[in-house]
């Protein structure tokens, strides 16, 4: 017989209804804030725009340099776009930042407006159709809600503002990066330059001749303003040429970046202290102050019998960067310098030079650095010349310090011989190593011969006489080789002396010091 099936009981009936409504009503809950939470931030969430700043090199204008220094073009033109590689970011300025912030305005509220256009011009065409009125409704009802939507986004892309970039990431144009360096425009041209070569500014450059230097100009055109925003210049000579274009790059790369010029300031003591900033002179006993790209730098300082100092200093962007040199003075010795002949006359009214300088005429007295090297060249009248390299020596007591530079008449005006004598010693040098691998060669052919000769019981006649010419071309070779070894040794011997003739002698002075 089947079991009787009891009646739920109430109470227990209503909780259960409850919970499961509590369960459902958990659940719109979470679903309706959780997800159109996340909906609502993703789709108001902005994404800067303009996140790079392209710059594009033009080739440099060299027309106006001789033919023969047109090269230097490129090589300038690629030294200032490697330079340039150290510019990591672009800081933009309020007028640059306004720009593109009115640009991705414009841009995004003409994109919002063109496809409010075309989806009223879809309602639009649903009159054309010839649908009956129930299927024109059902059609007509969906392109209502989304032109609803369109209009919300066009109002709001109205009145919202475009997030920038401030510090946009900074590159080249791809021509650039594969070593392509297009034309510059012409005058008038600059911003459809620019926009063709989707760059957000541009780099042009022109070299031509200043009195047997270069002069080189350049100047950057940028695109919000639509003008050349920065001009620069510099005029060296070849043997400066690495130094100037390394001032000149360190200026366009702080004007490329954005960043604010540091300034220094150098005092240094004593007044006629010469300062040097990255091995440019920058003014003596004090600079002023004076803008400098930021970055690491080399402070150099010196003066006459004092001792140089060189130290770093690292420039903040939009700081003043103040520094006190105090030299420290030398240790001085009294020097007499005098000059004479060959024969032991004494000569007065020569001409008396330390280093390129020229200091006075003999007899001479001065103050000279003690343990320090220092070149002196004495030139007379006639033409009789004498050079040394001096240190002077500190003791306690008595006469100082004196030197007597003798005389030679120095060879006539190219003559250059030590120059020659360094070509014929490398001339007969190579003549040995020729002629030895030779003389082992032929040697071990007439070797070779004698053995075989000497095994046959009846060797021909013809191959004796053979075997014996080449025996005696092996003993020429050799005298050969002897002679060359000979000539090697007087061409060294030669070119020794003709050096050290020349060069100036290394004289320590063993004279006391007065205290």
């Amino acid at each position: 017989m089947p079991g009787v099936i009891p009646a739920p009981k109430p109470v227990e009936s209503a909780m259960r209804i409850l919970g499961f409504m509590y369960l459902v009503f958990l659940f719109l809950c979470i679903g309706g804030t959780v997800y159109p939470r996340g909906k609502t931030e993703a789709a108001t969430e902005k994404i800067p725009q303009n996140s790079e700043w392209v710059l594009a090199v033009t080739a440099l204008d060299v027309s106006a340099l001789p033919p023969s220094r047109q090269l230097m073009g490129s090589v300038m033109t690629r030294n200032l776009m490697e330079s340039l590689k150290a510019v990591g970011t672009r800081a933009r300025i309020t007028e640059e930042y306004a720009y593109y912030g009115d640009y991705a305005w414009s841009k995004d509220r003409a994109d919002a407006a063109k496809k409010l256009a075309a989806k009223r011009e879809e309602r639009d065409l649903l009159l054309y159709q010839g649908d009956p009125e129930w299927k024109y409704r059902k059609r007509l009802t969906p392109i209502d809600e989304e032109i609803k939507i369109l209009e919300a986004a066009f109002a709001e892309t109205e009145s919202a503002i475009p997030l920038i970039v401030m510090n946009p990431a900074f590159k080249f144009t791809e021509d650039n990066t594969k070593g392509t360096f297009p034309p510059p425009p012409k005058a008038g041209g600059e911003y459809r330059f620019c926009v063709a070569q989707k760059a957000d500014a541009f780099l042009v450059g022109k070299a031509s001749e200043f009195y047997g230097r270069t002069y080189l100009s350049i100047r950057v055109y940028t695109l919000y303003s639509r003008s050349f925003q920065y001009e620069d210049s510099v005029i060296f000579s070849t043997e400066d040429t690495a130094q100037s274009m390394d001032a000149l790059a360190g200026r366009l790369v702080a004007a490329v970046s954005g960043a604010n010029p540091a300034t220094i300031l150098v005092h240094a003591k004593p007044e006629d202290a010469v300062i040097l900033i990255d091995g440019s002179f920058a003014g003596q006993g004090e600079t002023g102050v004076i803008a400098h790209p930021p970055g690491s730098i080399e402070i150099e300082s010196f003066a006459n019998n004092h001792e140089a100092v060189s130290v770093p200093v690292e420039l903040n962007p939009g700081e003043l960067a103040e520094l006190y040199i105090n030299l420290r003075p030398l240790s001085l010795a009294s020097l007499s310098i005098t000059g004479s002949e060959k024969k032991g006359a004494p000569i007065s009214g020569a001409s008396i030079y330390r280093g390129a300088l020229y200091i006075g005429e003999t007899p001479l007295s001065l103050d000279v650095p003690v343990n320090s090297y220092e070149y002196y060249h004495l030139e007379t009248p006639g033409g009789e010349t004498a050079s040394v390299v001096f240190r002077a020596t500190e003791g306690p007591g008595a006469t100082g310090n004196s030197l007597v530079l003798k005389t030679h008449t120095p060879p006539p005006a190219g003559s250059k011989p030590v120059e020659k004598s360094r070509n014929r010693f490398y001339g007969a040098y190579g003549r040995f190593w020729v002629t030895l691998p030779v003389a082992f060669v032929l040697q071990g052919i007439v070797t070779a011969q004698i053995s075989a000769y000497n095994a046959l019981e009846a060797p021909p006649e013809d191959l004796y006489d053979k075997t014996m010419r080449n025996y005696y071309i092996s003993m020429g070779a050799w005298i050969v080789v002897g002679v060359v070894s000979a000539e090697v040794i007087v061409r060294t011997v030669v070119y020794l002396y003709n050096a050290r003739k020349e060069t100036p002698r290394l004289v320590k002075s063993t004279s006391p010091v007065p205290q």
